[in-house]
């Protein structure tokens, strides 16, 4: 069940300190706004709103129960014999922008679906053939990463161990979930601010997907994560 505050919450934020939509913007649907709300959390459009200025629109994205059903359908239909790098699908579900006569641009968006990588892939390590990446353990069934991109555009990543029911054995472990934030519209280059709102929204996909292993997806980073 969505959280009624989500609405309010989001509307201050599109709207900004006083101001009132034009006739010529559409506001988008409530379960739109619910869902950004749900993942970042009430700190997340806090930070969202302090980190920027003028007013902000949200996209159009999926809810939580369309991508758990996307998650299901793709994870389940793994097939442990294949050796072909499966071309999964994920699920837009938070995309925040500048509303359209605003001058700067920018996005803060966040995906969710199966993760092309097992969950124990190696990033950071001298086999790994992509960008440098820095890994967060959180738990034996949650792991953050984090890549530097160009000009401080860093993408963020989370990995999920969750068991699809009636999935082949091995599959959350090969096919776990993936979330990925990338933000340009904020500014902020901070990695903490954007670990702990990404680790937010697992939480939150992690209760919705109801996965059978019952991953434990904490809110909080540990204190030492910078």
């Amino acid at each position: 069940m969505r959280k009624a505050v989500a609405v309010p919450l989001f509307m201050a934020l599109l709207l900004g300190s006083g101001g009132c939509a034009s006739g010529d913007e559409k506001e988008p649907a409530s379960s739109e706004r619910a869902t950004c709300e749900e993942l970042l959390g009430k700190a997340g459009v806090k930070w969202l709103k302090n980190s920027t200025t003028g007013k902000l629109n949200v996209t159009n994205g999926d809810d939580l129960k369309s991508a758990k059903s996307l998650f299901y359908k793709q994870a389940g239909a793994w097939d442990p014999k294949s050796e072909e790098i499966p071309n999964f699908a994920n699920s837009r579900m938070c995309g925040v922008v500048k509303a359209a006569k605003e001058t700067s641009r920018g996005v803060l968006s966040i995906y969710y679906g199966p993760s092309v990588v097992p969950f124990d892939f190696p990033f950071g390590e001298e086999s790994d053939t992509s960008d440098p990446r820095t890994v967060t353990p959180i738990n034996a069934n949650v792991k953050l990463v984090h890549e530097e991109g160009e000009r401080g555009a860093a993408t963020y990543y989370v990995y999920i161990k969750c068991r699809v029911p009636g999935a082949p054995k091995g599959q959350n472990n090969v096919v776990p979930i993936e979330g990925r934030m990338k933000d340009t519209l904020t500014g902020d280059t901070g990695t903490r601010v954007h670990l702990e709102r990404l680790l937010h929204s697992a939480h939150a996909v992690a209760q919705a997907f109801e996965c059978k292993n019952k991953p434990t997806v904490p809110t909080e980073l540990p204190a030492g994560v910078k």
